[in-house]
């Protein structure tokens, strides 16, 4: 389809950051220590649906279950001691980029808290590309579409001009309260049906395949 857009408002968990994503790659690198063997953390997303548990049974169907109990307890230690730690869903940034060389206008609506939203933005860098953000305590929680109204409107942009991007059903109906369209980002597999029934325009599991739909210019 052609670019209309100019206005992408992104959810952040999910959907920018990969909260599971940090706990995948700290699975990996604790069965490292612990000498269980390598884990991919992207082939382990497959398996998230079934419970990390479940995952770590099916990349490493090798080990006993002491062991895997093992790996679980040190995993839990590890993620306490870097609990600020934000871990960027494959390809986003990039897929940023190009709606930045697109000339088009990026802001942040989600039910994270303002505080930890800030924190994470400028631990990532992406504070320099987010100038505009609503988050929780700010506005009424999603699916109420305030938090969108706002944005749009300090943008100067209405709903045909605006897209939104999220991972959840609730990030669908806030948009389609409002006749903005939305797009879901659903990269575990797990629930595209849904986001569909829920008013998405098109679901995805990457953001190239995103870029290409959109006809993004190449960065």
């Amino acid at each position: 389809m052609s670019n209309s857009y100019q206005l992408v408002i992104f959810d952040w968990e999910g959907t920018i950051a990969d909260t599971l994503g940090v706990i995948l790659h700290t699975v990996a690198a604790e069965a490292k220590i612990l000498g269980f063997g390598e884990v991919d953390p992207y082939q382990a997303r497959r398996y998230v649906d079934l419970g990390l548990v479940q995952a770590i049974k099916k990349t490493l169907p090798h080990l006993t279950a002491k062991q895997q109990e093992e790996l679980l307890l040190a995993v839990q230690s590890a993620m306490v001691s870097k609990p600020t730690e934000v871990c960027l869903i494959p390809g986003v940034l990039e897929f940023i980029q190009r709606l930045q060389q697109a000339k088009i206008d990026l802001a942040i609506a989600t039910n994270k808290g303002h505080n930890s939203l800030m924190r994470a933005l400028q631990a990532t860098g992406l504070d320099q590309w987010f100038k505009v953000t609503r988050a929780a305590g700010q506005v009424p929680a999603k699916p109420c579409p305030q938090m969108l109204e706002e944005i749009m409107e300090e943008f100067g942009q209405d709903f045909s001009s605006t897209l939104m991007i999220g991972d959840s059903v609730t990030d669908m109906e806030m948009a389609r309260r409002i006749n903005v369209n939305a797009i879901g980002m659903d990269f575990y597999h797990q629930q595209e049906a849904a986001l569909k029934a829920a008013g998405a325009l098109a679901v995805f599991d990457d953001y190239k395949l995103l870029a290409t739909y959109l006809r993004l210019p190449e960065v």
